[in-house]
């Protein structure tokens, strides 16, 4: 299972030479998948991610190209459409803005209320059938929602791309205050971890260092004994305190899947390296309740 990704939200603003050296650097430490979503820069990001393939078609064997659509922005309506044509439309634009012949994943970027699990079905079956996709997922999904939509379809769920960090993650609240009358007991999840572990649908982590509006990182005026933590672990690890936070979610036995959004080359270098921390019980609840959480 994959550990890291790259995730291309923020790449709208780098140069195609950038682009090319945050592919490399991934590849050199072990990371190979590329998420993207077709309203990411309002689809910039997809086509300066494809001009550097361009440049070096060579990197298209080594790389595993992920996308998502189903929100819609313009100016009529801010909506979600995960109806058949909306679907084919989305990868069909997709694949032209990559410059590629097929995507190696879709995932459907949000429920929409509207869903009609056929239309997805039909959507999918046609994208596979023509080669254009090869594996399939979802994007903030419930279990109800996953289990709903598998029903209708041939293909398997792979991937539910969820917001998951040491700051934010009600997924793993909820279970440790099941039957509790406390916030942490107020059911989020709907039992969307267990579902997932059980069906073997990794989970990809978005947003791993957002606290409120920014990173946690070094925001110690809402995060102060999280962040005292970070560097205490950050120095014993010899590594950096984003790579402690990123070791936090590879330690759930979930299997999680870290999805950074640094632009940096050298970020990727620095954060790669939690992999290979295996940090001990007593660490990861200390930094679980070091915003305030206690323990029932």
């Amino acid at each position: 299972m994959d550990k890291f990704i790259q995730g291309c939200m923020r790449i709208k603003d780098v140069s195609v030479k950038d682009v090319r050296e945050l592919i490399d650097a991934n590849l050199e430490n072990g990371i190979n998948v590329f998420d993207h979503a077709d309203i990411y820069g309002g689809g910039e990001c997809e086509t300066l991610f494809g001009k550097a393939l361009k440049e070096a078609p060579e990197l298209r064997d080594k790389i595993v190209i992920q996308t998502k659509c189903g929100i819609v922005k313009d100016l009529s309506c801010h909506r979600y459409d995960n109806s058949t044509n909306y679907i084919l439309d989305c990868v069909h634009k997709s694949l032209k803005r990559l410059g590629v012949d097929k995507l190696d994943r879709l995932l459907i970027h949000r429920p929409d209320a509207l869903m009609n699990p056929e239309e997805v079905a039909k959507a999918f079956d046609r994208l596979q059938g023509d080669g254009e996709v090869d594996s399939f997922g979802v994007s903030n999904f419930s279990a109800g929602q996953i289990e709903l939509l598998s029903k209708n379809l041939r293909q398997k769920i792979e991937y539910d791309q969820i917001r998951v960090s040491i700051v934010h993650c009600p997924m793993i609240e909820n279970g440790i205050n099941y039957n509790r009358y406390n916030d942490g007991g107020v059911n989020r999840d709907y039992g969307t971890l267990e579902y997932c572990r059980i069906n073997k649908i990794q989970i990809q982590c978005y947003s791993p260092y957002k606290g409120v509006t920014k990173s946690f990182i070094g925001d110690n005026f809402r995060y102060r004994a999280l962040n005292k933590l970070l560097k205490e672990y950050a120095f014993k690890y010899e590594v950096t305190p984003n790579a402690i936070a990123a070791a936090w979610l590879l330690k759930h036995p979930a299997d999680f899947a870290v999805i950074n959004g640094t632009t940096k080359s050298q970020r990727v270098k620095e954060i790669v390296k939690g992999a290979n921390i295996t940090l001990t019980r007593s660490e990861w609840y200390e930094l679980y309740k070091s915003i305030g959480r206690r323990l029932p």
